[in-house]
């Protein structure tokens, strides 16, 4: 009985988790880059906390690089935090030439499009990543 009572109260627990997360994940249509590094994107994260963007850095292996400041083009919104890579630190690219990084930055509605600056000490890199609309935004867009 107290096992029975336990599982349902887990089960409870999850779905009410599942039912709260209020972000979309959405997939990448295109991702595009104009000078060095290279970011090859996966998927964008809109969440209520922060906005996420998954992919991988890629360069010469073998060759150093830093990044000294990532932005949003369009508002100047800087980025709040990369995992991968440190912000003004030099790294090393690794024999395959490639580092996952995830770039966060804060809270914003989920969009079709977001083009980032990478300042380096080289050059500014322009990443352009283009998304696949959600089925809410498609119809969305018809009804127009």
């Amino acid at each position: 009985m107290k096992q029975n009572l336990f599982n349902i109260l887990i089960a409870l627990c999850l779905s009410f988790t599942y039912l709260s997360m209020d972000g979309k994940c959405l997939k990448v249509k295109s991702s595009r880059s104009t000078g060095t590094p290279v970011l090859i994107c996966d998927s964008v994260d809109f969440r209520s906390d922060l906005t996420r963007v998954y992919g991988k850095l890629k360069g010469a292996p073998h060759t150093s690089h830093r990044i000294d400041a990532v932005k949003l083009q369009s508002s100047g919104v800087p980025a709040t935090d990369i995992d991968g890579v440190d912000i003004k630190r030099w790294f090393q690219w690794e024999e395959d030439g490639e580092i996952p990084v995830e770039i966060d930055f804060p809270p914003m509605k989920e969009r079709s499009s977001l083009i980032i600056e990478a300042a380096t000490p080289r050059e500014t890199a322009i990443w352009t990543i283009e998304t696949v609309p959600t089925r809410a935004a498609k119809r969305k867009k018809n009804t127009k």
